[in-house]
Order: C-alpha cells, then structure tokens, then sequence
C-alpha cells in the first residue's frame, strides 16, 4: 500500500486518466468529522452542475476498492478507508520504512545549518538551548527528507564583548584561573563579564551624575574606553593580549565542549569570527572601490540601504575594527566558496536580529552574490522566564547546565525506583532532556517562550515525557505479545475495527505529511503537535480497546497496529531530539 506521497500522486493520476475536468485536493479529515482523507470537491460541483452524485462517482470510482465510505459535506468528499486497505497499510509500514519514517523528497539537496553561534565571554544559557534544539531538530527532519546536511557553529571569539571578559579577568580575578575557582571555563569568564559590566554600569551612573549625557557617558567610562583599547590592540597582534584571548577562550571551549556531548551535539564544521573578520573586512574594501559603499569624513565605511527601507550601516569604524556585520559578510562568502552546491544557508538566530539578517542579504545582494537568496533566517522568539526577560550584564540568565541538571533532578524523581541507581540516572537524563528539548520546541518558533520546568516533565500533558512514556508503553505491549508482528500478512483482515483504531491508523497514516510540513516549514513545532496527537489517540486505542486479550484476526491486527505506532513514534522523538527511554 503506497503512503501518503505515493498514494495522493497514484489518485491524482486516475483521476487524470478518468477526464476529471478538475483534480480535488486531498487532506486530513477535521478531527470533528467522520472519515479519514477529505477531497475538495467544490470546483467539481461547479463543472458538474452541482450534480452530487456524478461528482462522488467521478472522484471514488477511479480509486478502486480502498474506499469503504464517502460522505459529501458542502463541497467536501470525507473517505473511510477498509480493513484490508489498513491491514496492506501497516504491513508497508513494518516493511518499508523508506516512504514512510524516511522520505527521499529533497533527495540531492543540501543544507548547512548553523547553531547555536555562542559568544566566547559568557556560558551557554536557556536561550542557546533554544536554539541548539530547534537547529538540531531542523537538521534532523531535513535528513528524514533526503537532504544532506551540514551542522556548523560560528563562534563569535573576538570583538568588544570579549574585550569585557578580559579586562573583567585582569581588574577583578588575576591570576585566578577555573580550576583555581571549581569552575567550569565557560562559567568563570562568564563571571569576569558580568563583574565588568557591573562595574562598567557605576561608572556611567557616576558620570550621568555629574551631568553627561547617557550616550556620552556610555562610551566615555574609563573602562569601557579600557576595553576599546584592548580590541584595537587585538586587531594590531598585540602579542601579551592575543595570549590572554587565547588562554581565555580555551577555558570557554572546555566548558562548551562538555555541555555540547551532554547534549550529544557535533559539528561537522566550527567557524570562527576571529578568522572570518578579515575576509569580511576586503569585501568592505573591494564594495567601497566599486562605488557599492562610501567613506564617511571620519574614515569609516557606510552602506546606504534606504532605498530597501534598511536605513545606513556602518561596515568599518572610524579607527578600522570591524563590527558583527562585518565578520558576517566574511563568513557568509566562505561558506559558499567551501560548499557552493548548498540549497539553503541556514542561521538559526534570534528575532532581535532580524533586521541585522535583512542588512546583511541586501548586502549581499548588491555584492552580486548570485547566492544571496539561498540564506535562510530560521527567526526565533526569546526564552523567558516567568520573573521576566534574562540579563546576562546583570548575571540573571538561567544557565544552561544549571537548567539540565534541574530537569535530570526532576526526572529521577519521577523514574521507576525498581532499576539500579545508575540505569535510573539514564533513565532520569533522558526523560529530563526529553521533557526540555519538547518544550522549547513545541511552540512556533517565532513566538516568545515562558519556561516552566514543572510544567514540562507532566506526564499526562503536552510534554516530551507524555510522547516518549507512550513509547514505552507501547514497547512494553509488544514485548507482552511476544510476537512479530509481521505475522500481519499472514492474517487476514478484521471484518471491522472500531472507532478508536481508525482514529490512531488515519494519524500513523499521515506521518509523512507532517515530516514534510515540518521540514519545509523549518517548523519543529508542526512534528511536536502531531506526535503529542498520535500519542493521545495511542493512548486512547490502548485504554479502551483489547490487545492481547483479543481473537483473531483482531489480535495480530492490533498488535501489528501497536508496532507501526511505536516506529512512528519513534521517529517524532528522533525527528525532535528527543532521547527514546527503554522504560520509565
């Protein structure tokens, strides 16, 4: 039995061969309503002379015995499908899973994703782990399509913001290294940023007192005016201050390095700002001698981009340093030269950055790059908390190790005592990851998100531990049943099946629909809704319906029923991230 894909092209196709003046579009029959698959018959009605009945012969009759009932509701036709047409459909699913969990639609193309682009002065926080889970999920649903994909990370290692950790270490913790303090790297430079701005923030306040104006204050505190300094001697190779960025952000990389395998997150290739700069600061140049930029009288370079509505942006500042967009020009133009067959250039970046990701494909573009286009801004909402927004200058950001160690907390409270305490600590981590990673994903991802940890790991609502305890649960009946299910097509079909199994089929049916929605829509959201509905209806059907305890042919049905679930469960949690536990 074809699936979803296969199925719709197969009816498209004998409705062509039948004359069909118009071909009706097919989708999901609305929960409230009886059928599975609903037709779009409308524009038929109207070719017909709203002969009804011609227009349900027309469209049923081509596509053969399947159909068991259609139903004409104002210009939609809503199918039921047969036993035998369910039963040939779950032994495709246990058969092929290409076509089914995997799909070969973008089969050719490739992406390059790029996450989470930490800076070098501060630790992953909740808001990285927004982005890790959206852009490990995209990468995910787009490799179930067929893509090859690439997972990279730019790490934005230099500029004033690091500038700050380093004159934070040397005013306030030298000679004090992490290991000195019981640290984690990433946690300890994080901490020098934090007591620079601090400081940095008195003594604007101070200034502003004594009459300055907050913009002039602002850039004419002594450490600010420091911290200036430290970047431009960077940029000159000021050998004393290249050694201290490097020592400060190999503590930041080991920091990083152990929260990224917690979340079993690789990179098939890191950039870094500290070496793209550079190559961003020659096509300044090469764009100000075409006339494509200008000078300003101070000597730093502008882009005029009001005629797109984007204002002025500087490129280059007056004393040479570059800004982000900088780097961002260089990085965007050696990505392609490595990889210039990419379909889509991926930035998983927040929506405060919007208009920065409009600046810099309208720059782009008046570079000539022919590739311009093929960048994709995956925009995403901030994660708060429900005391408000997060502060990392004030130090009142969640952070990301922190957050994972809670959620592990609260998941090993929750776990079957009956396992040993090590099997239960797995157990703990991935429902806790599961619990996390679900959440910041089920929401569209342009939407802001007010975390709640306790809300989360709920196991009967809207949560990771839901989906991934209906795995279990459904794992558990088939090691109950103690057969293969495959034994499925040496059984014939049920004479009927109940309400419930209709409900669950015609959402196992359409799993490769939502892949792709999902995918396409760079939307992990549509996968996270559709699974916790898969789930709710499993639930349902394993509630109120025998399993084991049932007579043949209903038996074999209904566990072959049950494994097609658990495959396709499985794939909305892998599709998710989400870690699959044996038992819960």
């Amino acid at each position: 039995m074809p699936f979803w894909h296969a199925l719709l092209k197969q009816w498209e196709q004998a409705w062509r061969n039948a004359d069909l003046p118009v071909i009706p579009r097919v989708s999901l029959t609305p929960p409230d309503q009886q059928g599975i698959l609903t037709l779009n018959v409308f524009p038929l009605l109207k070719a017909y002379g709203g002969d009804t009945k011609r227009v349900i012969e027309s469209v049923v009759h081509p596509l053969g015995n399947a159909v068991k009932q259609a139903e004409l509701i104002k210009g939609f036709i809503n199918l039921s499908f047969t036993p035998s047409f369910w039963r040939e459909f779950l032994i495709s699913a246990l058969h092929e899973p290409l076509g089914y969990t995997h799909l070969d639609l973008a089969q050719g193309q490739r992406l390059m994703i790029e996450y989470p682009s930490p800076n070098t002065n501060k630790p992953l926080h909740l808001g990285h782990l927004r982005n890790l889970c959206l852009g490990e999920s995209v990468a995910r649903l787009w490799e179930r399509l067929g893509a090859s994909v690439l997972r990279v990370n730019l790490v934005n290692d230099r500029g004033i913001h690091i500038s700050k950790s380093m004159l934070g270490w040397k005013k306030f913790f030298a000679p004090q290294t992490p290991r000195d303090a019981g640290q984690k790297g990433d946690h300890f430079v994080g901490a020098c940023y934090v007591a620079f701005e601090k400081a940095y923030k008195a003594e604007v306040e101070t200034l502003i007192a004594r009459g300055m104006s907050e913009a002039d204050a602002l850039v004419q505190a002594p450490l600010f005016q420091e911290a200036q300094s430290l970047l431009q001697a960077w940029e000159a190779g000021d050998s004393e201050v290249l050694a201290l960025w490097k020592t400060m952000n190999d503590w930041v990389y080991e920091g990083f390095e152990v929260t990224f395998k917690r979340l079993g997150v690789k990179f098939d290739r890191v950039y870094y700002e500290s070496e793209t700069y550079t190559l961003g600061k020659a096509i300044v140049r090469e764009g100000l001698q075409q006339g494509i930029f200008y000078q300003a009288e101070d000597g730093s370079i502008w882009a005029d981009l009001t005629s797109e509505g984007l204002g002025r942006k500087v490129l280059l500042r007056r004393d040479g340093t570059s800004v982000y967009i900088t780097q961002d020009l260089g990085t965007a133009d050696l990505k392609f030269k490595e990889y210039p067959d990419l379909t889509y250039s991926v930035y998983v970046i927040g929506n405060e950055q919007d208009h920065h990701m409009k600046v810099l494909i309208a720059l782009l573009r008046r570079l000539g790059r022919p590739w311009a286009d093929r960048i994709y801004h995956l925009s995403y909402g901030m994660v708060e908390l429900p005391t408000g927004r997060m502060k990392t200058r004030e130090g009142s950001v969640v952070d990301a190790d922190d957050l994972l160690d809670e959620m592990h907390m609260r998941a090993y409270e929750l776990t079957d005592e009956g396992v040993s305490d090590t099997e239960r600590h797995t157990i703990a981590e991935m429902v806790g990851q599961g619990a996390l990673r679900f959440y910041l994903l089920r929401t569209d991802p342009k939407k802001t998100i007010v975390f709640d940890p306790t809300e989360s790991i709920d196991l009967k609502g809207f949560t990771g531990p839901f989906l991934q305890y209906g795995y279990v649960r459904a794992k558990r009946l088939q090691e109950k049943a103690g057969e293969d299910p495959l034994s499925l097509s040496k059984a014939p079909a049920p004479d009927t099946l109940s309400p419930p199994e209709e409900s669950l089929l015609q959402q196992l049916f359409a799993l490769p629909y939502f892949l792709e929605s999902a995918a396409r829509g760079f939307d992990p959201a549509i996968l996270a809704h559709y699974g916790y509905e898969l789930t709710r209806r499993f639930n349902e059907f394993y509630q109120t319906v025998p399993v084991l305890a049932a007579s043949e042919p209903e038996r074999t049905f209904r566990i072959a029923l049950t494994a097609v679930y658990r495959r396709a469960i499985l794939a909305v949690l892998e599709g998710l991230a989400i870690p699959p536990p044996e038992r819960m």
